[in-house]
């Protein structure tokens, strides 16, 4: 698939690239600097999910609302990041890399690629491991071209429900409304239908066009994806994407729909 980069191709090419790690834990706030301090590619630098990749969270929004664009841009120009730049994003599960990736494909920056493997690929494969902190101090030159129609929210989904697939990317048991580990309610937006990301990957690798096709087998209309909270649905959106697809990311999620009382809650 485009945008998607081996470990091999990468220790090949890896000084062409700006590199960020995404890893996090939703439930470990710090886990994922604390692991990118422990070790990381070389020369990457840390983008922290709560930190950089959203922004604070308020009443509506969801738990990741899409980070302010403006300082986004400020700290991606902090990596030395140019129009003409070239990016790597990485985790260790692809869910981070994939939030970064859209984050800057919603700002207009194409030239961003997923390492299929992450982490863990890029050492089976005998890459080197860095310690400590990279510190964002350079100077990069970014225009931004901000793609507003990639996202939609709770109002969009009422006026559109008729017009477009709602797909939830959570797992089953959460669609379901069997059990909520996170939010305050269990349920789903009525009217989805599931298309859990681990059903797209194996660990983390993506799975094959073919196996990846066979997922969204019978998705006639535009696809408005959403999870908890606007992350995991970033694989879903990837992969879409790939496809030729023009899919629609609801940023606030589950979370954000739940947080107006008059929306419905859907369960089994």
């Amino acid at each position: 698939m485009g945008f998607l980069i081996s470990a091999m191709e990468m220790l090949d090419h890896k000084d062409d690239f700006i590199i960020y790690d995404c890893r996090y834990r939703l439930t470990e706030p710090e886990w994922g600097r604390q692991q990118y301090e422990k070790g990381h590619i070389p020369g990457a630098f840390f983008f922290d999910l709560n930190k950089d990749m959203a922004s604070d969270v308020g009443v509506h929004g969801g738990r990741h609302p899409l980070p302010e664009i403006d300082e986004f841009a400020s700290k991606l120009e902090s990596t030395g990041l140019e129009d003409g730049g070239e990016v790597i994003c990485y985790d260790d599960n692809l869910s981070g890399a994939a939030r970064m990736w859209f984050l800057l494909k919603y700002i207009g920056f194409d030239n961003a690629l997923i390492l299929n493997g992450g982490i863990q690929g890029w050492i089976q494969m005998g890459g080197k491991i860095e310690y400590g902190i990279r510190e964002r101090n350079l100077n990069g030159k970014l225009h931004i071209n901000l793609r507003e129609h990639l996202v939609v929210d709770h109002e969009f989904i009422h006026e559109n429900r008729e017009k477009v697939e709602i797909v939830d990317a959570r797992e089953e048991y959460r669609y379901r409304g069997e059990s909520e580990p996170i939010d305050k309610i269990a349920g789903r937006i009525p009217g989805s239908i599931n298309v859990p990301y681990m059903n797209l990957v194996e660990g983390p690798y993506f799975k094959t066009v073919d196996e990846i096709k066979k997922s969204f087998m019978g998705i006639d209309k535009t696809p408005v994806l959403y999870c908890g909270s606007g992350v995991t649905s970033c694989i879903n959106y990837f992969t879409l994407d790939m496809l030729g697809m023009h899919p629609l990311l609801y940023a606030g999620s589950y979370s954000d729909w739940i947080s107006y009382e008059e929306n419905p809650v859907e369960r089994d």
